[in-house]
């Protein structure tokens, strides 16, 4: 029997799961990996396979000696290049082209999903269809960046460990109002949980480009030193716990620590 070789659209739904799970569960055995390979008619080795073939690729499991599978392919190796050129549209169209596969629209699913959305839903009809397009295209986006991150980081705060999925945060490192390029790069992500979150975003906590944190001084206005410690001291100079792909870019982590970041 003749193979039957991979389209660019199959390689699109491998690269979105690619984002979503550790590099550890990349294994014919994980749900995540079985639930793509039947809506591919696939089977969950071959999926596997090509996950793995996207991980020779990855620059940080490349400079771990992590080699992959020999000969990936043009049309892995064009996927990937991609993804990382544009992650704004990338994603986005990869996760639309997965639910196609499954005969589901995106945005009826995602209203069923998103009770806050389903609230507003009279508010929403009253503007205009390219005003509803661009809201749902956020939310989307938004839910998308949550479940990348969060997946990267084992739901596990970057700073405290905290494992609670309702209280983290997917953390973007730049603004995603002002970074529309970089709004879905997983690069541009920390998972943090909301109190750590919010001191990131303000500038009481600075990530330094070697990952180290930083406090500012002015949490020393804290009161009661016991809860100083607890949510601060005892993370000072400390490395983030990071992702096993994805590390957040220094680049960005050197943007947001000098506009940032408070003396």
């Amino acid at each position: 029997m003749a193979r039957i070789l991979w389209s660019r659209e199959e390689f699109m739904l491998v690269m979105n799961l690619y984002t979503k799970i550790p590099y550890g569960q990349f294994h014919a055995r994980n749900t995540e990996v079985i639930k793509l390979s039947n809506i591919l008619n696939r089977t969950p080795g071959a999926v596997a396979y090509k996950l793995v073939h996207f991980a020779g690729l990855d620059p940080y499991h490349k400079n771990r000696g992590i080699k992959g599978l020999a000969n990936p392919g043009n049309n892995a190796i064009k996927i990937y290049n991609e993804f990382q050129k544009n992650w704004d549209e990338m994603l986005l169209e990869s996760e639309e082209l997965l639910y196609n596969y499954q005969r589901i629209d995106i945005r009826d699913s995602f209203l069923l999903q998103e009770e806050r959305i389903e609230q507003n839903i009279n508010k929403l009809s009253a503007k205009t269809g390219k005003d509803v397009e661009r809201i749902f295209k956020a939310r989307i986006n938004q839910h998308l960046f949550r479940q990348v991150i969060l997946g990267n980081y084992y739901h596990k705060c970057s700073i405290c460990e905290l494992n609670i999925s309702d209280l983290l945060i997917a953390s973007h490192i730049l603004k995603w109002s002002e970074n529309r390029k970089e709004r879905l790069n997983p690069q541009n992500g920390i998972c943090l949980c909301n109190i750590h979150d919010k001191a990131f975003e303000l500038g009481y906590i600075g990530i330094t480009a070697d990952y180290k944190i930083n406090l500012s001084k002015r949490l020393n206005k804290i009161a009661d030193k016991k809860t100083f410690d607890a949510l601060f001291y005892r993370h000072q100079n400390n490395k983030i716990i990071l992702p096993d792909k994805f590390y957040p870019s220094p680049l960005f982590l050197e943007e947001h620590y000098s506009s940032c970041f408070l003396t």
